[in-house]
């Protein structure tokens, strides 16, 4: 940032402007002048000039100028770099990143497939830990095995050990035919158990017996299977936490956790925001048959936000951008300052009623979860709906 006077011995702020934009074109020039008119303002802007100041002026007003001038040039310095990445492989398995943290996070996805070892996938909600997990199977020995996955969070605790572990006709009220369970069905192959801190204290122990002796006896059946199965699973809570709190079994964390991957959450690894937003971008203009492009003032918006809810947030801001965007459009609007105009947008009289309201829908219900921090049990209840 160079601030210069117009009127210098033998040079002018003018040439000081073109010498500074010819070496790096991020360069922010302010021009001073006791002589200022109009025209040298404006061939001052038509050079690159940030801004043209007369004398006397005002410090203050000055240093405010210059303080946003850093901070825009901190995000255009950003953009620039974010592009050029643009042009490099940005996929591994279908997970999109190229920030340090991610390239870890390939990594021990590569070295955790060339074993046989379990493995404890850790990260906030909305991260992409199920990501993480096919990646590690479709890496692995086992891929043309079975694949099954198991959401303990998702299912009623008197529900689950006959989820997992299959059952017996006749076993309990209401099996009518016997069931295999999940692990039985992924015999040879990987079960991926999401949420694993959701398991009852007393259905950790019955998990890692299976574990060890890698044999299954379904409810009610007195007969013994053997399985050969390997064990992912993942969570977004501090299990040595919930150990200290005696809610987690230790000796079944260390069967599940020989090899640690930390999915690193979005707002530590904001390079990758760029390419996410092109990827999204291209899967939901594809969907919805829509060609658009988002401004760069929206991209660095997006990209200077927290992002509570992870990539998943963010997937869910560009589909409703998608959704309510028209085709080839460059989207300019800030997503929040402008909301009231962007839900003007869905009410379309061309569309049909059901699309309006699924799209309200998608956008209120993504509000409400982005307000709660993605607690889902306080959103159901202000929306007075099951958390399921």
């Amino acid at each position: 940032i160079i601030i210069s006077d117009i009127n210098l011995p033998g040079k002018s702020g003018f040439d000081i402007l073109k010498a500074a934009k010819e070496k790096d074109r991020f360069s922010k020039v302010f021009l001073i002048t006791g002589y200022g008119t109009i025209e040298k303002a404006v061939d001052a802007m038509k050079l690159g000039a940030e801004d043209f100041t007369s004398k006397p002026f005002d410090i203050e007003k000055l240093l405010i100028k210059i303080k946003r001038v850093i901070e825009y040039k901190q995000k255009e310095e950003l953009l620039e770099k974010f592009y050029k990445i643009y042009n490099e492989d940005i996929s591994f398995c279908g997970i999109f990143g190229k920030s340090p943290k991610m390239k870890k996070v390939f990594q021990l996805i590569e070295a955790s497939a060339d074993s046989e070892a379990n493995v404890l996938i850790i990260g906030e909600t909305g991260t992409g830990k199920e990501l993480v997990a096919n990646a590690i199977q479709m890496l692995s020995g086992r891929k043309d095995k079975p694949f099954i996955k198991l959401n303990c969070a998702a299912i009623p605790e008197h529900l689950l050990e006959s989820e997992l572990f299959g059952y017996e006709k006749g076993a309990f009220t209401g099996a009518i035919k016997n069931y295999q369970g999940k692990f039985l069905a992924a015999d040879k192959g990987t079960i991926f158990l999401d949420e694993i801190g959701e398991l009852s204290y007393n259905l950790q122990s019955k998990l890692l017996r299976v574990i060890e002796d890698k044999n299954i006896t379904p409810l009610g059946s007195n007969k013994v299977n053997s399985v050969d199965v390997r064990v992912i699973s993942a969570t977004h809570q501090d299990l040595n936490k919930l150990i200290k709190e005696e809610k987690f079994r230790s000796d079944l964390y260390y069967r599940l956790n020989i090899i640690t991957i930390h999915i690193p959450p979005l707002r530590e690894r904001k390079e990758d925001i760029p390419l996410l937003i092109d990827h999204f971008l291209k899967k939901y203009s594809e969907k919805y048959n829509k060609e658009f492009k988002l401004s760069e003032d929206l991209i660095m918006d997006l990209m200077s936000r927290e992002y509570e809810g992870n990539v998943r947030e963010l997937e869910n801001v560009i589909h409703s951008l998608t959704v309510l965007g028209k085709d080839k459009e460059i989207i300019e609007k800030d997503i929040n300052k402008n909301s009231e105009n962007l839900l003007f947008g869905m009410f379309d009289v061309t569309k049909p009623y059901h699309e309006v309201m699924s799209n309200f829908e998608k956008i209120y219900l993504s509000e409400v979860l982005k307000q709660c921090k993605n607690k889902k049990t306080l959103a159901s209840q202000i929306l007075q709906i099951s958390r399921k």
